[in-house]
Formats: C-alpha cells, structure tokens, sequence
C-alpha cells in the first residue's frame, strides 16, 4: 500500500485520487504519471478493497480507480457501498478487455466511468477530470458497446447467445428508441440523423433479427435489457 500528501495549491483544485489494484507495479507507473499531469495527484493506492476501505474514510478521495478483476466481485461490492455511502466520490473501473457483464454491473451500481487498461493515459486522465466533474467518461474500446438510451447508456452484449450480437452499436441504439413507440421520423430527429439512413438502419436490423412488427421489437428490447417495461 502506497499513501501519499498532495502539494495543492489555492489557486489550482488538485483532483484526489485513489488507486485500488493488486498489480504494484502499474499503481506506482500511475500514480507518477498522474503526478506529472498537473492538478491531479494519487494520494493513495490499495492491493486490494479492504486496505482500500480506511483510506476512502482518512483521505476522502475525489475519484477512486479499481480494478474491475479484483477477486470475488469484491470491486463491486467495494464500489456499491462507496457509492451509498460517499455520494461525492467518483468510482472508475480499469479493466484488462471489454468485458460486457462487468460493464453492465458497473452501470447497474452507479460506476462514472470504464477503461480498458490499454487505453492511452491522456485519455485516462481526461475521463478522471470527467468523472471528478460529475460526468460520465468511457475508454474508445468501452464506449463502441455502449448505446444512448431514455435510461441511461446501455451496453450491447455483442456475445453469440444474444440477439443483439449481429447488431452494430447505431442498429442497437434506433432498436431502442423504435421500440419505445417512437415513428422513423422521430428517431431521425433525436438522433440528428436523416430520416432514410433511420428507415435502413430499421430495415436492417429487423432483418438480422427476424422480426417484422414494432410490437415485436419492444418485446425482444425488453428482453434484452434495452429498455425498462
């Protein structure tokens, strides 16, 4: 376990972060990258998420970075009760490849944000001032499974047992809006696209999904998790 003391200055707001990773060596690399940033500073980094408890109490970071591989799901469990009881903090997860079930669980339990650990580390460190802002950041490789919907960002399972895994990510996200009774013409007006580009993106994936009414495709959304019912 690493701890260290930021140098913060008045005039600039250092975001806190706390690593929580049982890899050693990538925590060190880190936290001296993010400390050659500028106004972002590893105050802490964690083996594992029980060290890391007492130091989300003692050091009240802004952003947590956890490995989403840690063993037992124990990174969610950690993440969920972060989540209910420090609405302030940010959580972001580092993954070793995009996982669909693990992003899907990170969203269900109010995660900010989800990289790959081969995402470049300017990309990294843009989506932790992202997240330290109250917004939603995702690495390239995580944000191609995610799709825009009424809810909340979704994932598109994209495994061979799902429906929706010969759907591109654009196909998916007109599934979802055609599916909660929404015309052609207004998915093309929420998505700032032309309506004929809408009308064969619905023709294409009524096709790979062998369906052939409306109804059809808000049974099966459902069914996927797309949308609420």
């Amino acid at each position: 376990m690493l701890e260290k003391h930021s140098h913060s200055t008045r005039a600039q707001k250092i975001v806190r972060i706390l690593v929580v990773d049982d890899h050693t060596l990538f925590c060190e690399a880190l936290a001296n990258m993010f400390e050659s940033v500028g106004g972002m500073f590893v105050v802490a980094t964690a083996s594992d998420t029980t060290n890391a408890m007492p130091l989300v109490r003692n050091l009240s970071p802004d952003v947590i970075l956890i490995d989403a591989a840690l063993p037992d799901q124990s990174a969610f469990d950690f993440t969920q009760h972060v989540m209910a009881s420090y609405d302030r903090i940010a959580v972001l997860f580092l993954d070793d490849h995009v996982n669909p079930r693990r992003i899907v669980e990170a969203m269900r339990i109010g995660a900010s944000g989800y990289f790959t650990h081969d995402a470049p580390f300017e990309l990294l460190a843009a989506g932790v001032a992202q997240v330290a802002s109250g917004k939603k950041a995702f690495g390239p490789e995580v944000r191609r499974r995610l799709i825009s919907t009424p809810q909340g960002f979704k994932v598109c399972m994209q495994q061979s047992d799902s429906p929706l895994a010969t759907l591109t990510p654009r196909e998916a996200e007109v599934l979802s809006i055609l599916a909660q009774g929404l015309t052609v013409k207004e998915c093309a007006q929420r998505l700032r696209l032309a309506h004929s580009t809408v009308d064969n993106h619905k023709s294409r994936l009524m096709r790979k999904l062998d369906v052939h009414k409306v109804t059809e495709l808000t049974r099966l959304a459902i069914r996927e998790g797309l949308i609420s019912s």
